[in-house]
């Protein structure tokens, strides 16, 4: 492993525990959350047609079409082996959802405090949205590649994780802090499938 890519699996873990462990210990919204989630609905409205389409794209079937669109972004700022990453992050991704549920519950915001869009009883950490983006986009995120054009795609894809965040928490599906927690943990998984691919390919060139 690079120091590089250790050094970024340590920061995303820490910073993961950090706000994840907040939003379990205090089981409700951290300073600040309220307020981001209503100065979002006062801009947007309570339930904007582009945050329910966006939040859509992190389902099947549409989440097919997000990975392959991930996966062309990848490939245009650091070539195939960076593309194949994609479906990897995402696959780390899904187990990392599944796994965490199982052990572990946060609330979402509630209806008393911000108007929420569709009500859930599931935990609201992690969120699946945030693991899918910050996944299957980080790996354009952490894409090793210089230069104007990648600097772009890097920040179209920044800026697409910043609208599904966005479109969370304006559907008060989640808090901003736990879809923080999550976009991390799913940055985390980028890196992380990142460098599996990288010494996966390598020893299969070496052979």
């Amino acid at each position: 492993m690079t120091g590089h890519s250790a050094n970024r699996l340590l920061v995303l873990a820490l910073l993961t525990l950090a706000v994840g462990g907040a939003c379990l210990a205090v089981q409700g919204p951290l300073p600040g959350d309220v307020g981001a989630t209503r100065r979002l609905q006062s801009l947007f409205g309570n339930a904007p047609r582009w945050a329910e389409w966006l939040t859509d794209t992190a389902k099947p079937p549409m989440v097919i079409a997000t990975m392959g669109f991930g996966a062309g972004l990848a490939w245009l700022a650091a070539g195939w082996r960076s593309a194949l990453s994609v479906p990897l992050a995402f696959g780390l991704a899904w187990l990392l959802d599944k796994g965490l549920r199982a052990v572990i519950f946060a609330r979402r915001p509630s209806a008393d405090l911000v108007a929420v869009a569709s009500a859930s009883s599931s935990s609201g950490l992690p969120s699946t949205f945030g693991l899918v983006y910050g996944s299957i986009f980080g790996v354009v995120v952490f894409a090793a590649a210089t230069g104007r054009s990648a600097n772009g795609l890097r920040a179209l894809a920044l800026a697409l994780i910043f609208a599904g965040v966005a479109a969370r928490v304006v559907l008060g599906g989640h808090w901003s802090s736990q879809m923080v927690a999550s976009v991390l943990l799913g940055l985390l998984a980028a890196v992380a499938a990142s460098e599996i691919a990288n010494r996966l390919l390598m020893k299969e060139g070496a052979r």
